[in-house]
């Protein structure tokens, strides 16, 4: 940390006398040590992890897009997007977050909007940005090193079959979920 002279600067802990006062407590050798192996540990892997990852992304979006209609993406999916990450864009189907909420019962996390805006109920300025119509239905998936090909078979599997029950019913969702029909007279 480089402190220009005559900035007045309060200790951050108080105790010993280490680091000119400003930071009581000897440094965590055993934790920096871990850490510059886990470093080490992740770069020696890297570009294997990142064909392993980007070969499933892929794999999954050939997947859904050959089975289930009127998908979209949400920006790039080519290698020019973050290997990690597929933001697709399905047909509203009646009430957008029984989407979210059925795949959540059968054990599969996803998300509808971005981990740093978790729990918000506004739309997502980043998919409002890149006029992503509103009535549809975003599900950022994501995938990792440790994900395999039968993992991804059977969310495939469970999406489509979610998806299409949704889609069967959601004429009698709309009608049944309908504002109106809650209105008193």
């Amino acid at each position: 940390l480089f402190v220009r002279k005559g900035i007045p600067l309060k200790s951050f802990m108080h105790g010993g006398g280490q680091e000119r006062n400003f930071r009581a407590g000897t440094e965590n050798v055993y934790g920096i040590v871990g850490l510059a192996k886990a470093f080490e540990l992740a770069n020696d892997n890297l570009m294997e992890d990142i064909k392993k990852v980007s070969h499933l992304k892929s794999y999954f979006k050939e997947k859904i897009t050959a089975s289930i209609p009127d998908i979209s993406y949400n920006g790039p999916t080519d290698e020019h997007s973050i290997y990690t990450i597929l933001n697709v864009s399905f047909p509203n189907v009646g009430e957008a977050p029984l989407l979210l909420f059925s795949l959540d019962l059968e054990g599969i996390c996803v998300s509808g909007g971005s981990a740093c805006s978790s729990g918000a109920n506004a739309g997502s300025h980043v998919l409002n940005a890149l006029n992503v119509p509103s009535d549809r239905v975003n599900i950022r998936f994501s995938f990792s090193k440790f994900n395999t090909i039968e993992e991804l078979d059977i969310v495939l599997e469970k999406l489509k079959t979610t998806f299409s029950l949704l889609y069967i019913l959601s004429p009698l969702l709309s009608q049944y979920l309908s504002p109106a029909r809650y209105q008193y007279v």
